[in-house]
């Protein structure tokens, strides 16, 4: 079963149905399950992965040297890592509604989804080359954008043990929001009612295409192959003072925040205190690092550490 480009673990496709609120048809999640080859016979981390705006779930075992695949530097040390395409990104379905594609029903419906996979790792049902796996410890990880959907779907459905949020905080990105949009993040609900309306002045169509960064170097080439559509909506929400400031400190167990010193989350001595609600957080500062450490020379040092964590956990 084994990748020649993988080597030691093997890369599972599966789709969950998943239903969408006011659509009879309901749809899907694309997601890649990536397998040790051997997977131990006690307690065992499946990490359910998703990517921030403008990536797929490839974001997580990027193409490149080694080091670029956190799915793979995981599996190395024993993890099951599930990628997942957000709703009408990559190859999961597009849902009805434009703009009217919120967070908040994204994250009901993934926090099901995750649920319904945790059940179907354990019986053995969710792939048939995958074995019944009975003591998983299920772990949530997200990447910018993506670590709010992950936060949400904590906060929608409790379906994970822990998280691990890279690469995000509550502040949103208020350098760059217009008077309008600041007006809207002071409002009582946060700016929720109105992302809609903001996300179709700012973005022009709901599901926008995000491009990467193209200047031939190796990590672009990765960046570039994992890019896709993000739902407007929800990025407009990610980018608003306060985003999940409500979830966030709702979130009542262990958090593993990792951010660069020149990423987009402003200092990420800062993030901690937006998780009140945990008793144990643990902060990993990426020097001399943006926004995609996947990329860089620290995230051999940032898969350790988190392993490590995971490792911990009881």
């Amino acid at each position: 079963m084994a990748l020649p480009d993988r080597v030691g673990v093997v890369l599972l496709h599966v789709r969950v149905e998943v239903a969408w609120p006011g659509d009879s048809a309901g749809g899907w999640l694309a997601a890649d399950i990536v397998v040790p080859e051997r997977i131990g016979t006690g307690r065992v981390p499946v990490l359910f992965c998703f990517p921030g705006g403008g990536m797929t779930r490839t974001y997580f075992d990027l193409s490149g040297p080694e080091e670029f695949s956190f799915a793979r530097a995981m599996a190395d040390r024993g993890m099951i890592s599930v990628l997942v395409d957000h709703p009408g990104t990559g190859e999961s379905f597009l849902p009805p509604g434009g703009f009217e594609v919120t967070a908040a029903t994204m994250a009901r419906v993934e926090a099901v989804a995750v649920a319904d996979m945790v059940a179907r790792v354990r019986d053995g049902s969710l792939h048939a080359s995958l074995p019944a796996v009975a003591n998983v410890v299920a772990v949530g990880v997200g990447h910018s954008m993506g670590a709010m959907m992950v936060t949400a779907q904590q906060t929608a459905l409790r379906p994970y043990r822990a998280l691990g949020l890279l690469c995000f905080s509550t502040r949103g990105l208020p350098d760059v929001l217009t008077e309008a949009e600041l007006a809207a993040a002071s409002m009582p609900d946060g700016g929720r009612a109105a992302c809609p309306s903001l996300a179709e002045v700012r973005f022009g169509v709901p599901f926008v295409r995000v491009s990467a960064p193209r200047d031939g170097s190796a990590a672009a080439g990765a960046l570039s192959r994992a890019a896709g559509r993000m739902p407007a909506t929800v990025g407009m929400q990610s980018m608003l003072p306060g985003n999940v400031a409500a979830e966030a400190a709702a979130i009542d167990v262990p958090v593993f925040l990792a951010a660069g010193d020149r990423d987009l989350t402003g200092p990420p001595e800062d993030i901690p205190a937006s998780f009140s609600g945990s008793g144990d957080v643990t902060l990993h500062v990426l020097r001399q690092t943006g926004h995609h450490p996947f990329v860089t020379d620290a995230s051999a040092g940032l898969y350790a550490r988190f392993a490590n964590w995971v490792d911990a956990l009881g």
